[in-house]
């Protein structure tokens, strides 16, 4: 990546996660509704049996209504979890599993929940900093999903289906896509869900 590219990137990561960081809590929490309502309506939701969502932070679009809803309708929950700098995996989540806060202080279940291969599961629900309508997307900077789903990057058709949760503002009018971003299927945003062609 160039350097003009990676300067670029980094100021819009500052940017959006202070306009974030700056909703209300009842912004944040009428944008987890929404989501979470629309969220139920889709045929990506409905279709799928497993389900990776994850446990906001840093102003991050909550998703613990989402996560209910998963559960409620009988669905297998997973969340992230850290296991080094350059990776992670995916653990069982239900009602009353102990989440333990990781080295960037995001809680994540504990060794006793059980472990699923990224391949293994049909739907990730992912964090985005920044996105645009092509499906261009800015997370962290730490790459954890880049490379945990790296293998969708020569199989675009396969298990699991990516979509990226931000609040509207985080859209941006276009957005650098570098070689290794893995390709999402949508966006869903508290305004609606943007199908990613």
């Amino acid at each position: 990546m160039c350097q003009d590219t990676a300067s670029t990137r980094q100021a819009l990561r500052k940017r959006l996660r202070q306009q974030r960081r700056a909703l209300s809590l009842q912004q944040q929490d009428s944008a987890a509704q929404k989501v979470a309502q629309q969220l139920a309506k889709l045929a990506q939701f409905q279709d799928s049996h497993t389900i990776a969502a994850y446990i906001a932070s840093d102003g991050e679009l909550g998703l613990q209504a989402s996560i209910e809803r998963i559960l409620n309708a009988n669905k297998r929950c997973y969340l992230p979890r850290v296991i080094d700098a350059s990776t992670m995996e995916f653990r069982a989540y239900q009602q009353g599993t102990e989440l333990v806060n990781n080295r960037f202080g995001i809680p994540e279940p504990g060794d006793e929940a059980s472990v699923i291969s990224a391949t293994d599961l049909d739907l990730v629900l992912l964090p985005l900093v920044g996105f645009c309508r092509n499906g261009g997307r800015l997370g962290m900077g730490g790459g954890f999903y880049d490379r945990c789903f790296a293998f969708k990057a020569e199989q675009t058709n396969s298990r699991p289906e990516l979509i990226g949760i931000a609040h509207s503002l985080q859209e941006l009018d276009e957005l650098p896509v570098e070689s290794w971003d893995i390709p999402l299927s949508g966006i869903l945003t508290d305004q609606g869900y943007i199908s990613v062609s």
